[in-house]
Protein backbone atom coordinates (compact mmCIF):
# COMPACT_ATOMS: atom_id res chain seq x y z
CA UNK A 1 0.00 0.00 0.00
CA UNK A 2 1.41 3.53 -0.63
CA UNK A 3 2.31 5.45 1.07
CA UNK A 4 1.86 9.90 0.81
CA UNK A 5 3.53 11.67 3.42
CA UNK A 6 4.83 14.26 1.23
CA UNK A 7 1.49 15.09 0.00
CA UNK A 8 -0.40 14.62 3.22
CA UNK A 9 2.13 17.07 5.03
CA UNK A 10 1.24 20.27 2.35
CA UNK A 11 -2.89 19.59 2.78
CA UNK A 12 -3.89 21.82 5.59
CA UNK A 13 -6.14 19.74 8.72
CA UNK A 14 -10.09 20.38 8.00
CA UNK A 15 -12.19 21.62 10.50
CA UNK A 16 -16.04 21.18 9.91
CA UNK A 17 -16.27 24.49 11.65
CA UNK A 18 -14.33 26.20 8.70
CA UNK A 19 -14.58 26.81 5.26
CA UNK A 20 -13.03 24.88 2.13
CA UNK A 21 -9.48 26.21 1.93
CA UNK A 22 -9.58 24.84 -1.94
CA UNK A 23 -11.99 22.96 -4.17
CA UNK A 24 -12.27 19.70 -4.80
CA UNK A 25 -11.21 19.96 -8.42
CA UNK A 26 -7.69 21.77 -7.34
CA UNK A 27 -8.01 18.84 -5.07
CA UNK A 28 -7.69 16.46 -7.44
CA UNK A 29 -4.92 18.37 -10.05
CA UNK A 30 -2.64 17.87 -6.58
CA UNK A 31 -3.21 14.14 -6.30
CA UNK A 32 -2.94 13.51 -10.14
CA UNK A 33 0.77 14.12 -9.60
CA UNK A 34 1.31 12.89 -6.39
CA UNK A 35 -0.53 9.84 -6.30
CA UNK A 36 -0.60 6.50 -8.86
CA UNK A 37 -3.11 6.04 -11.46
CA UNK A 38 -5.19 3.07 -9.70
CA UNK A 39 -5.18 5.48 -6.28
CA UNK A 40 -6.02 8.57 -7.94
CA UNK A 41 -9.07 6.33 -9.87
CA UNK A 42 -10.37 5.06 -6.30
CA UNK A 43 -10.49 9.37 -5.38
CA UNK A 44 -12.27 10.53 -8.28
CA UNK A 45 -14.89 7.57 -7.61
CA UNK A 46 -15.00 9.13 -4.36
CA UNK A 47 -16.03 12.08 -5.25
CA UNK A 48 -18.10 11.14 -8.16
CA UNK A 49 -20.34 9.56 -5.69
CA UNK A 50 -20.16 6.32 -8.20
CA UNK A 51 -20.44 3.05 -7.05
CA UNK A 52 -16.57 1.66 -6.53
CA UNK A 53 -15.23 -2.07 -5.77
CA UNK A 54 -12.55 -0.05 -2.67
CA UNK A 55 -13.62 -1.17 0.33
CA UNK A 56 -13.53 2.46 2.32
CA UNK A 57 -15.15 4.15 -1.01
CA UNK A 58 -18.40 1.24 -0.41
CA UNK A 59 -18.57 1.44 2.94
CA UNK A 60 -18.90 5.32 2.36
CA UNK A 61 -21.47 5.25 -0.64
CA UNK A 62 -23.19 2.46 2.14
CA UNK A 63 -23.27 5.03 4.88
CA UNK A 64 -24.37 7.89 2.81
CA UNK A 65 -27.13 5.20 1.26
CA UNK A 66 -28.52 4.77 4.99
CA UNK A 67 -28.40 8.11 6.05
CA UNK A 68 -30.60 9.04 3.07
CA UNK A 69 -33.01 6.13 3.57
CA UNK A 70 -33.37 6.56 6.55
CA UNK A 71 -34.34 10.00 6.15
CA UNK A 72 -36.64 9.20 3.75
CA UNK A 73 -38.86 6.42 5.85
CA UNK A 74 -38.73 9.23 8.84
CA UNK A 75 -39.83 11.85 6.80
CA UNK A 76 -42.21 9.68 5.04
CA UNK A 77 -43.93 9.01 8.46
CA UNK A 78 -44.29 12.19 9.59
CA UNK A 79 -46.12 13.37 6.60
CA UNK A 80 -47.94 9.85 7.30
CA UNK A 81 -46.84 8.18 4.06
CA UNK A 82 -47.23 4.54 4.15
CA UNK A 83 -45.82 2.07 1.77
CA UNK A 84 -42.86 -0.63 1.41
CA UNK A 85 -41.01 2.37 -1.27
CA UNK A 86 -40.63 4.43 2.74
CA UNK A 87 -39.89 1.55 4.82
CA UNK A 88 -35.73 1.61 5.09
CA UNK A 89 -34.74 -2.19 4.76
CA UNK A 90 -31.00 -1.37 5.14
CA UNK A 91 -29.16 -2.53 7.87
CA UNK A 92 -30.33 0.16 11.02
CA UNK A 93 -27.63 2.05 13.05
CA UNK A 94 -28.36 4.12 16.20
CA UNK A 95 -26.18 6.52 15.40
CA UNK A 96 -28.03 7.42 11.94
CA UNK A 97 -31.62 6.82 13.29
CA UNK A 98 -30.32 9.49 16.20
CA UNK A 99 -29.15 11.72 13.88
CA UNK A 100 -31.71 11.64 11.48
CA UNK A 101 -33.95 12.09 14.12
CA UNK A 102 -32.19 15.31 15.42
CA UNK A 103 -32.04 16.91 12.02
CA UNK A 104 -35.91 16.57 11.56
CA UNK A 105 -36.72 18.31 14.83
CA UNK A 106 -34.07 21.21 13.99
CA UNK A 107 -35.12 24.84 13.89
CA UNK A 108 -34.80 25.03 10.15
CA UNK A 109 -34.17 22.81 7.47
CA UNK A 110 -30.53 24.78 7.35
CA UNK A 111 -29.95 23.61 10.50
CA UNK A 112 -31.17 20.08 10.09
CA UNK A 113 -28.90 19.92 7.02
CA UNK A 114 -26.26 20.85 8.76
CA UNK A 115 -26.84 17.99 11.89
CA UNK A 116 -26.94 15.37 8.68
CA UNK A 117 -23.62 16.87 7.59
CA UNK A 118 -21.74 16.70 10.65
CA UNK A 119 -23.15 13.03 11.19
CA UNK A 120 -21.00 12.53 7.77
CA UNK A 121 -18.34 13.90 9.24
CA UNK A 122 -18.00 12.04 12.74
CA UNK A 123 -18.35 9.17 10.02
CA UNK A 124 -15.39 9.63 8.33
CA UNK A 125 -13.31 10.69 11.49
CA UNK A 126 -13.83 7.57 12.96
CA UNK A 127 -13.49 5.49 9.66
CA UNK A 128 -10.03 7.21 8.77
CA UNK A 129 -8.53 7.00 12.59
CA UNK A 130 -4.82 5.76 12.04
CA UNK A 131 -5.20 6.49 8.51
CA UNK A 132 -3.35 9.62 8.12
CA UNK A 133 -0.65 9.36 5.04
CA UNK A 134 -2.31 6.26 3.35
CA UNK A 135 -5.03 6.26 0.85
CA UNK A 136 -8.10 5.77 3.10
CA UNK A 137 -6.58 9.06 4.50
CA UNK A 138 -6.75 11.00 1.12
CA UNK A 139 -10.54 9.32 0.72
CA UNK A 140 -11.81 10.71 3.77
CA UNK A 141 -10.20 14.30 3.34
CA UNK A 142 -11.94 13.99 -0.14
CA UNK A 143 -15.03 13.77 1.05
CA UNK A 144 -14.50 16.39 4.23
CA UNK A 145 -13.86 18.40 1.75
CA UNK A 146 -16.63 17.72 -0.45
CA UNK A 147 -18.87 18.58 2.12
CA UNK A 148 -17.14 21.42 3.05
CA UNK A 149 -17.90 22.72 -0.13
CA UNK A 150 -21.43 21.73 -0.53
CA UNK A 151 -21.69 23.66 2.95
CA UNK A 152 -20.36 27.04 1.70
CA UNK A 153 -22.51 27.01 -1.16
CA UNK A 154 -25.46 27.60 1.52
CA UNK A 155 -26.46 30.85 1.10
CA UNK A 156 -29.24 32.52 3.24
CA UNK A 157 -29.44 35.85 1.36
CA UNK A 158 -29.95 33.70 -1.93
CA UNK A 159 -32.05 30.77 0.04
CA UNK A 160 -34.29 33.67 1.06
CA UNK A 161 -34.28 35.00 -2.48
CA UNK A 162 -35.47 31.42 -3.69
CA UNK A 163 -37.93 30.59 -1.21
CA UNK A 164 -39.57 33.92 -1.82
CA UNK A 165 -39.70 32.77 -5.52
CA UNK A 166 -41.17 29.70 -5.39
CA UNK A 167 -43.60 30.76 -3.16
CA UNK A 168 -44.81 33.44 -4.89
CA UNK A 169 -45.00 31.10 -8.12
CA UNK A 170 -46.68 28.55 -6.06
CA UNK A 171 -49.07 31.53 -4.75
CA UNK A 172 -49.75 32.49 -8.22
CA UNK A 173 -50.53 29.02 -9.51
CA UNK A 174 -52.75 29.00 -6.80
CA UNK A 175 -54.73 32.02 -7.89
CA UNK A 176 -55.14 30.71 -11.27
CA UNK A 177 -57.10 27.83 -10.50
Amino acid sequence: MASYYYLVATLPMLKYEDSAPFSCDEFLRLCKSNVNKNDYKIITEALSGNTASYKFVKNWHQFDTNVKKELAEQRSKKLNRKGDKYNNTNYKEFRIVEGVRAALAAKNAYEGELLLMKLCWKYLDEESTNHVFDLEGLLAFSIKLKLLERKSRFDKVEGNKEFKSLLNNLQSTMKSN
